[in-house]
């Protein structure tokens, strides 16, 4: 085999061997400066017309190999983040193999002190040169890169999917279904052909005529379709991006407006010339559903070798509903959104070692008594939304993983609250990924829920009477009247003697004997009458009365569908606020 001849910026040599094997195009990157090899570059092969014939990343020793290439003209161009291109003359490929030095500067393509111009115009392919143009390039980089990977099936991945509801606001999970991909994928997120999006809009119709949203791969974002219709123009991080310079897209203003498409920013990091992620909204839709939150992310990160994956993508949709406002007049609004999403749990090689593992997130908690002094243990916690629960232990201490970013609510559920049908506030606590949030929670006692759960009653019940009689709100009882002293809540479920399933709306009538003197001559007679309060049981099962008096023998009616069944007496004793028990409908 011939030495390596090297020359500053290239070094080609094609000659016959006397076996007469196929062509064979064998590219060395060194480093300009140091002369050793670099890892991870992008050697792209390309005809002598500029157009693309192959693309190989250099392993180890800075190689880059191209097998069976066809005679004719070449070039090639090494690329990498955050260094100046390099590109070799023109060269034949005749009977045999070429070999190729090429020494890639070291010196570093300068994102940092880059000024972002709030009026800078959005350019369509910028001039090379321009600020803009610097950018992209360097983000094109990273998206070649990560297209290559995927073209090449150099990695297996693992995912887990997922489908939340988020509120209103875009930002507290109502609910949160996943599935884990135990086989191992080619490709984890792709989108559909970058010519079908132009044409038809990343909104499209499935086969059930539903509405699909579509998100922009790497392919998408360097084709000509998207280049073509779409400006670039630079932007400045804030928020989560803040210390990030972006390259803002958008389309063209010549653009058709009955297409549903994208704009959206690539954020990179201005130190190290590598993309982070993608954000994106889309335009042209409703305008009932355009918010300014439907839209998508795409993470990308650079592996060890010089490969990009994507370890994390999300789509978010409005999730409209009909309605009157308060005019009577029908219209349509976001209720909230459906966020769908993934993430890689793993990455393996070819050959099966695992080269990655993706980082979850994490809330951890650690629940005490009502005086905030001892653990308590046995409390059931869960996420709002999700299957997933787990147990506090003897320290009182629980944690909730595999989540992604988000703001979870928290529910705490303790078996004697729980028998009065009573549940703390929801507590909302964010989750980031590769980190554990960590919080402490004091678990209310049984009186205070009690008496928040009857004032809210009396509240309630005070606001309909208000509205049912026209009742005037100052001769209306006050809410804090829920539960004055001598008397307690009862409080429990109606269960199906038959099965033990709790049962809805079922009316439950608590009477008891009201005793008084009335005065006559001579001295005071005592009399009594029944009174009584009643509540008609939740989806749960659970009924609530408040203000029954305390040290009294109460009788229950159950009432449903119009029928009428006698309960069991229940005692409430003296000094007791409140007191859970449960019914038993005997048909």
């Amino acid at each position: 085999m011939r030495p390596w001849i090297p020359i500053a910026i290239l070094s080609a040599l094609a000659y016959a061997p006397a076996n007469g094997d196929a062509q064979t195009v064998m590219a060395r990157v060194l480093d300009e400066e140091t002369g050793g090899p670099v890892t991870g570059a992008l050697v792209h092969l390309v005809d002598g017309a500029g157009g693309p014939v192959r693309d190989q990343l250099t392993d180890p020793l800075g190689r880059a190999m191209f097998a069976d290439v066809s005679d004719g003209t070449y070039r090639v161009r090494v690329e990498m983040i955050g260094r100046a291109t390099t590109s070799s003359e023109l060269f034949e490929v005749a009977a045999g193999p070429v070999q190729l030095e090429l020494r890639l500067p070291s010196s570093a393509i300068a994102l940092e002190g880059i000024e972002v111009s709030a009026g800078e115009r959005c350019q369509v392919r910028p001039e090379e040169g321009l600020a803009t143009a610097r950018v992209w390039d360097e983000a094109r980089k990273a998206l070649e890169a990560a297209s290559f990977t995927d073209r090449s099936n150099l990695y297996r991945y693992q995912t887990e999917t997922y489908e939340r509801d988020l509120d209103g606001d875009g930002r507290v999970v109502l609910r949160e279904e996943g599935a884990s991909r135990v086989a191992y994928l080619r490709v984890p997120f792709t989108s559909l052909p970058a010519e079908d999006l132009i044409r038809d809009g990343f909104l499209q119709p499935d086969e059930n005529r539903a509405n699909v949203y579509y998100a922009p791969d790497a392919e998408v974002l360097l084709s000509d379709p998207f280049l073509d219709t779409h400006c670039l123009r630079l932007r400045a991080g804030e928020d989560e991006a803040e210390g990030l310079i972006g390259v803002g897209f958008e389309p063209v203003p010549s653009r058709d407006r009955d297409v549903v498409d994208i704009r959206g920013v690539l954020w990179l990091d201005p130190a190290t010339s590598e993309l982070r992620w993608l954000e994106y909204r889309y335009v042209n839709i409703p305008p009932e559903a355009d918010t300014g939150l439907v839209g998508g992310f795409v993470e990308f990160r650079r592996m060890d070798d010089g490969t990009w994956i994507v370890p994390e993508w999300w789509i978010r949709m409005p999730l409209l509903v009909r309605d009157r406002d308060f005019s009577g007049n029908m219209r349509t609004r976001v209720d909230g959104y459906r966020q769908t999403g993934g993430r890689v749990t793993e990455v393996r090689s070819s050959g099966g070692e695992a080269l990655m593992r993706g980082e979850t997130a994490a809330i951890e908690g650690f629940v005490q008594d009502s005086l905030g002094v001892m653990p308590k243990q046995g409390v059931r916690v869960g996420i709002v939304g999700s299957s997933q629960m787990v147990f506090t232990d003897a320290e009182g201490r629980f944690e909730i993983g595999g989540l992604t970013d988000g703001v979870y609510r928290i529910r705490f559920v303790d078996d004697e609250l729980e028998s009065y049908g009573l549940e703390p506030d929801l507590v909302e606590q964010s989750a980031t990924r590769g980190e554990v949030g960590t919080f402490y929670f004091r678990m209310p006692s049984v009186s205070e829920l009690a008496f928040e759960a009857c004032r809210e009653q009396a509240a309630a019940r005070r606001a309909a009477l208000i509205e049912r009689t026209g009742t005037p709100l100052e001769a209306a009882a006050p809410a804090s009247a829920a539960l004055p002293e001598g008397t307690a809540m009862l409080a429990g479920r109606v269960v199906d003697a038959s099965n033990g399933r709790a049962l809805a709306g079922v009316t439950v009538r608590i009477t008891w004997e009201d005793f008084r003197v009335r005065a006559v001559p001579g001295g005071g007679a005592i009399e009594s009458d029944m009174v009584g309060l009643s509540d008609v049981t939740d989806e749960r099962g659970y009924y609530r009365a408040c203000g029954v008096p305390q040290d009294t023998r109460l009788r229950t009616t159950l009432f449903r569908d119009g029928e009428e069944i006698r309960a069991d007496s229940v005692w409430v004793p003296a000094f007791t606020r409140a007191l859970a028990a449960d019914l038993a409908w005997r048909p």
